[in-house]
Order: structure tokens, then C-alpha cells, then sequence
């Protein structure tokens, strides 16, 4: 169903910070710019790749775009390593993210409900096991990538202390593993973000940070309750002062 709570009126919570919307934006434009120039050099032989490198201007504009969009994305991940570290925001958002053997029953016990075996879905807290194996793999993928494209934009410079194959290994590297994070995200996280019937056409939460009350506890009432409860105690606590 697609949340029109912000129509309703319904009570939200912040999911997504200022901080975070902005590392996710600059993140999406820099990840579909390094798709756009990168796919034609990839699959160079196809006839759609010279129309495309005729729109970006030509094969020194592509060459160029790309590796700003490179640039762009290595500051936003550096970036992204300074916020979890310096910050308790970042921190705390990073603690959550790492998997946990409750992830492992999440798993099972999803797969039983798909199959009629559990009555309900796992609750899940903060980050269910989908969003903290999208996170890793984005991490992981990344740093490849970062790495790799450094190799191979700085040749002469790699060659100095790396052996020839190693230049051989990063460029199949990088050229796989940018095919597989883009059908990750086109067939994975759009699903997901997008295309699942319960947010279609679109989920706000990457534009807003917010996430009404319903969704809450439909995909994170670990959380729900946890943040209820702090508020019903603090209540409480508010009560006794006055009190005396």
C-alpha cells in the first residue's frame, strides 16, 4: 500500500538524517553517472555504445565523466567512513548495521513463512537482514571499485610497485563487478524501494527521512517498541517530578 500518512496526518519518525539523505543522494548520482559512462567502454562492440558515447559528448567527455563521477563517489564514501567513526549518529547507525545471529533465524524464519511453515514475518529491529546485506555488499563493492578504478587510472604509477597481472586481475574486476552492482541495485533495491507494491510507485523515506507510524511497526516494530517504550518512561518519570 503506498504511504499517504503524510496526507493523514499519521504521527512519522525520522529514519534518514539530513546527513544521510545527502550522502545518499550524491551517492545515486555519482553510481548512475559511473553506470552511464562506464557500461559503453564495457560493452564497447554493442551497437547501443557509440550512441551513447556520442550523447555524453564523445569518448574523451565519457572518459572525463567518469572519472569525476569516480572522484565524487571516493569523497562520499570517505566521507561516509569519517561520519560512522566521528560521529554518535554515524555509530550508532554502523553498530546496527552489523549482522547479527538474529539475522540468521530472521532468515529462516522468513523463508518459513514464505512457505506457509510461520504464521507471521520475523520483527525486525532498526535494520532488517536485507537492508544490512545491501549496506555490506555496497561497502564491499565500493571499496573494490575504488580501488581497482585507482589501478587502472594511475597505470604507470601501479606498475612501479604492483606486477603486470595485477593490472590484468583489477580490470576484470572492476568490469564485473561494476555489472554486478548494477543489477544489484536495478533488480534488488529498486524492488525493494520502488517497485514493491507496498511503496509503488516510490518510497519518500530517501527524499523525507521520515517513516509514518504504520510502517514502523509493520517493518520495525523491534524498534517501534523500543522507542514507545522510552517515551512511556520518560512520561512516567516527568509525572513523578511533578508530583513532587
Amino acid at each position: 500500500m503506498t504511504d499517504l500518512s503524510f496526507l493523514t496526518g499519521e504521527r512519522r519518525f525520522e529514519r534518514l538524517s539530513r546527513s544521510q539523505r545527502i550522502q545518499h543522494v550524491l551517492m545515486m548520482i555519482s553510481f548512475f553517472m559511473l553506470v552511464l559512462t562506464g557500461l559503453p567502454l564495457r560493452y564497447y562492440d554493442a551497437s547501443w555504445s557509440s550512441h551513447l558515447i556520442g550523447f555524453l559528448g564523445g569518448f574523451t567527455a565519457r572518459s572525463v565523466l567518469h572519472r569525476v563521477s569516480a572522484v565524487l563517489l571516493t569523497l562520499v564514501c570517505t566521507y561516509h567512513v569519517g561520519w560512522t567513526v566521528l560521529t554518535d549518529r554515524g555509530h550508532r547507525e554502523l553498530m546496527a548495521l552489523i549482522p547479527k545471529p538474529k539475522d540468521l533465524f530472521d532468515v529462516i524464519h522468513m523463508l518459513g513463512y514464505y512457505f506457509g511453515l510461520k504464521p507471521d514475518k520475523p520483527k525486525f529491529d532498526r535494520f532488517n537482514f536485507i537492508e544490512k546485506f545491501e549496506y555490506l555488499a555496497l561497502a564491499w563493492g565500493s571499496a573494490v571499485m575504488i580501488l581497482t578504478g585507482l589501478i587502472l587510472w594511475f597505470e604507470e604509477q601501479a606498475m612501479v610497485i604492483l606486477p603486470k597481472w595485477s593490472l590484468d586481475i583489477a580490470k576484470v574486476v572492476h568490469s564485473y563487478e561494476a555489472v554486478l552492482a548494477f543489477l544489484a541495485i536495478i533488480i534488488w533495491h529498486f524492488y525493494h524501494v520502488h517497485l514493491n507494491p507496498e511503496v509503488f510507485p516510490m518510497s519518500r523515506i530517501w527524499l523525507t527521512g521520515e517513516i509514518s507510524e504504520h510502517e514502523m511497526k509493520e517493518h520495525h516494530p523491534l524498534e517501534y517498541e523500543r522507542i514507545v517504550g522510552k517515551e512511556r518512561e520518560a512520561d512516567e518519570r516527568a509525572g513523578i517530578e511533578t508530583k513532587r
